[in-house]
């Protein structure tokens, strides 16, 4: 599975991100690679929410790139110039000054240590974001997902099982398997 990680990662390399988002809460959205539109269709929602319901209704059209890299359940912080800007627990207004000064920069390394399951972006201008397991995740939590141009998910659990497969593919059809070392790019 190092062989997996290397290869779905290492085409980022050199790749500047863009959109970097917060999302909702402290996930985290990155954007690399040649953008394109991705259209959603309306549909009928059966949600109790007229909000929600009127949001399904709606087609939604947005610009996404070859790759999407989303962080969502684990800890994580930002750091440049050897200060920390944000970490998973910072006020919004705060994930999202990180989150811009991580825009635009180019992904020059990738680490993730098998052992303590902390992987680590760092960025051409000084911009790293490290994330590890929360202590009170479930080992089956997914930390993070990088989606790839051909339609596969590479993604990282709390537990450092790591799956590689098929956007569409269902939770039980997916197969995990451990690191048997570290993953270092370059």
């Amino acid at each position: 599975m190092h062989d997996a990680v290397t290869t779905a990662v290492a085409p980022l390399i050199g790749l500047p991100c863009w959109c970097v988002k917060r999302g909702q809460g402290s996930i985290l959205s990155f954007q690399f690679g040649s953008p394109r539109l991705s259209v959603r269709e309306p549909y009928v929602s059966t949600s109790s929410s007229a909000k929600l319901r009127h949001l399904a209704a709606r087609r939604v059209v947005k610009p996404v790139g070859e790759w999407n890299l989303f962080v969502f359940c684990c800890q994580w912080h930002v750091t440049a110039a050897g200060e920390i800007l944000a970490t998973d627990d910072s006020p919004a207004a705060q994930i999202e000054a990180a989150a811009h000064e991580m825009d635009g920069q180019k992904l020059i390394a990738f680490t993730l240590d098998a052992a303590s399951r902390q992987a680590a972006f760092s960025f051409d201008l000084g911009a790293t974001l490290t994330t590890w397991p929360s202590p009170d995740e479930a080992d089956d939590e997914e930390l993070w997902s990088l989606y790839l141009p051909d339609e596969r998910v590479l993604t990282y659990r709390a537990d450092g099982l790591v799956s590689l497969g098929a956007g569409d593919e269902e939770p039980e059809q997916e197969i995990w398997q451990a690191l048997a070392r570290n993953v270092g790019i370059p």
